[in-house]
């Protein structure tokens, strides 16, 4: 674990984490872009609010992104099948192939 010096909404904080510096910049700047966002829209909120916020705001884009990520694990588990359901009725047309061509007279 390593030790982060981090500036969220203007408090200095230390993180340990096994993140890399580029990492933790990425977060904080994504916290703090969120956090003006809220200030900007209302200027008076106090800070823990406005963390608060964008916090909510950070938390809904998550649930956002698992609802798509379940969508299309379920679009493409349905394509799946679908491709499956081709390549086994194209498996017994060519058996059927395979069987007439093995008969002596060679007709299906």
């Amino acid at each position: 674990m390593k030790s982060h010096s981090v500036d969220i909404g203007g408090m200095k904080l230390s993180i340990r984490s096994t993140a890399t510096e580029s990492h933790m910049r990425r977060l904080t700047d994504l916290v703090n872009g969120r956090v003006r966002a809220v200030r900007a829209g209302a200027p008076s909120v106090p800070l823990p609010t406005a963390l608060a916020l964008a916090a909510i705001q950070i938390a809904d884009d998550l649930c956002e992104l698992e609802d798509f990520a379940v969508r299309e694990r379920r679009e493409v588990a349905a394509e799946i099948r679908r491709v499956a359901g081709v390549l086994e009725k194209g498996i017994a047309g060519l058996d059927r192939w395979i069987e007439a061509a093995a008969r002596p007279d060679g007709k299906d």
